[in-house]
């Protein structure tokens, strides 16, 4: 098996290839909250395994805890207890400065508000993180002009978001995602505000990542027709782990 390497707060890990590992794991997850005076077990133990090159839905009803897991494992969040392993890597030991550091250089998130800067044209949104690793403007412009080409928005490089529809301002979050190769790809209801066609085109463009180039995808979605594009399911009820199904 080929190696590849990718810094990760500072520390070398091998990139792993599809069915060889476990790119994520998490570990008996447990996530409460406080609302006044009752506490809201939104996690309960919850355990996860995502092999490197799966593209994996997080789906259950309303309040089942979808998004909070999905923030745990993206480490957006932190657990009340229990391990998120990924690549290898204990991140329960982290520093919040660490966690930073390593979601910026290995993790993508898309959002279902996409979450662009309204000033930033499409090239600027989606090279602003390549700049914060330290990249050349040279790097960054090439990177940012590479991955929006290949999302179909070539001609869209200085648009600003709002001259741009909802689908195609999703595809620039995607780029942004998607432009430091991510170990990782975490969309949180990434169609939730799109149309059908708008979706599709989305889903398309995470497909085509997840089989030309092997980009792990995890995603909280609750449409059933999206799982025509994933390799599996992990359903929650209530802040557990109900069943996970092969879907392919």
């Amino acid at each position: 098996m080929e190696n590849h390497t990718r810094k990760e707060g500072g520390k070398e890990a091998e990139k792993l290839t599809k069915n060889d590992s476990f790119i994520i794991e998490g570990i008996d997850i447990v996530r409460t909250f406080k609302m006044g005076e009752v506490e809201v077990r939104a996690l309960r133990g919850v355990p996860v395994k995502i092999r490197r090159g799966e593209f994996v839905a997080i789906m259950g009803p309303s309040g089942s805890g979808k998004t909070t897991l999905l923030n745990q494992l993206g480490l957006l969040d932190t657990p009340n207890s229990g391990k998120i392993i990924i690549n290898g890597m204990d991140t329960s030991g982290m520093s919040e400065k660490e966690k930073g550091k390593f979601r910026l250089h290995n993790l993508g998130y898309v959002f279902q508000d996409y979450a662009l800067l309204p000033e930033l044209n499409a090239i600027e949104n989606v090279y602003l993180s390549l700049m914060m690793q330290g990249k050349s403007k040279k790097e960054y412009e090439s990177s940012a002009s590479d991955i929006l080409n290949a999302v179909g928005l070539g001609d869209r490089l200085y648009q600003l978001p709002s001259k741009m529809s909802g689908g195609q301002q999703q595809r620039v979050s995607v780029a942004r995602a998607l432009a430091h190769k991510p170990l990782i790809l975490f969309a949180d209801e990434p169609c939730a505000n799109l149309d059908s066609a708008a979706s599709k085109q989305v889903l398309d463009l995470f497909k085509k990542f997840n089989e030309n180039d092997g980009q792990t995808i995890v995603m909280v979605t609750h449409e059933d027709w999206h799982l025509e594009y994933v390799d599996r399911v992990i359903n929650l009820m209530d802040g557990m782990l109900v069943e996970k199904n092969d879907v392919k």
